[in-house]
């Protein structure tokens, strides 16, 4: 069995108030100690997890944001890696709920990445959140994470829909707001698409709840191959801004960082709306254009976020389709050979059709 959806997101280093960590090392020629603050947050973003690794495998006593940045990076690099420092998180912090949250994060990754023991990771990581739900039962977060499970993972591997509408419910009983994302999402899930419309109608019209009803609506509808309807809902995006807060400001930021990510990959799905259509071709250009710019520009944390060589990638797919033969050229040169083996055949099709236009 292979779960390739079953993805549990981690806390975000920010929420665990880790962007910033004191190491104590070691000064061999005066014997004495001396505090050298890291940036774990920036070499995350660097995608220097080695680093990361090095740094915070030397620290005897971790604290739980430095076990679940270690995490963070050693999912990165080895899954089975990763799996043994989250069970250190749990033996060291076993009535923290966040030990639980980031080991189901790797068990859901492990049972993603898996073909004979996804059955197994996917039982251990609802064990987790259920664990995590029963030590902080007023942690949205663990519910949501618990109703993701539910809503990805197949019967046999413990998923319910109908257990994930009680986890939506609830979670309306914490944050009302909250409670009608999910259930918006349980609905979406479960092919009640009116219903779910029902639910996003006034969260489209909120100043502070668009954004992310916008990309989570426009996704769905990209998804189910509703270009006209995924369109209408992402387009509104590309003029919209999210007013910069001050990074010191825990809370704060996690929402600006949180609405400025979604509005970001709302420009990206434009432009994918625009390729796989092959329509509304000039707005996906101009959306992957802003994309690549803002993606260069903004100081959030862009793991989660398709990286620019994909941007590139489409957005010379939509050069090709407006025959704009030259800046296709001079777009395809900058990108590189990548691993994903999607990547590369679609950047060989690219070339080769660029080839045969340039030939004519």
């Amino acid at each position: 069995m292979n779960l390739k959806k079953l993805a549990i997101p981690l806390l975000c280093v920010t929420t665990l108030s880790a962007s910033s960590m004191t190491v104590v090392a070691s000064t061999a020629e005066t014997n004495q100690q001396s505090q050298q603050t890291v940036d774990f947050e920036w070499l995350f973003q660097q995608g220097a997890f080695e680093k990361i690794i090095e740094a915070l495998s030397e620290i005897k006593n971790k604290t739980p944001e430095q076990h679940n940045m270690l995490v963070s990076a050693l999912m990165n690099t080895d899954l089975d890696d990763a799996e043994e420092a989250s069970e250190r998180f749990i033996r060291a912090y076993s009535n923290d709920y966040r030990a639980y949250h980031t080991h189901a994060s790797v068990m859901g990754a492990q049972a993603s990445s898996s073909i004979f023991s996804a059955l197994g990771y996917a039982k251990k990581a609802k064990q987790s959140l259920e664990q995590a739900v029963e030590i902080a039962p007023d942690e949205i977060a663990v519910y949501q994470a618990l109703m993701q499970f539910h809503l990805m993972a197949p019967s046999i591997a413990g998923g319910d829909i109908d257990e994930a509408k009680k986890l939506a419910q609830h979670i309306a009983t914490l944050d009302d707001i909250e409670g009608q994302f999910a259930l918006a999402k349980v609905y979406l899930e479960d092919d009640q698409e009116g219903e779910a419309k029902t639910l996003y109608a006034p969260l489209l019209e909120r100043d502070d709840t668009q954004i992310r009803a916008r990309f989570e609506l426009g996704n769905y509808y990209l998804t189910d191959e509703q270009f006209q309807a995924s369109y209408d809902i992402l387009l509104p995006l590309s003029a919209m801004q999210v007013p910069v807060v001050d990074k010191a400001d825990n809370e704060q930021w996690d929402k600006y960082e949180e609405s400025m990510s979604r509005l970001l990959y709302g420009k990206y799905r434009l432009g994918q709306v625009a390729v796989k259509s092959g329509q509304y071709t000039q707005e996906g250009i101009q959306a992957l254009k802003r994309y690549l710019q803002e993606y260069d520009d903004t100081i959030i944390d862009t793991q989660s976020l398709p990286t620019p060589s994909w941007a590139k990638l489409r957005l010379a797919e939509l050069l090709l389709n407006a025959n704009a033969l030259s800046e296709a050229e001079d777009l395809i040169k900058q990108i590189g050979e990548d691993d994903d083996k999607n990547f590369s055949k679609i950047l060989k099709q690219l070339k080769k059709e660029l080839k045969k236009r340039a030939a004519v």
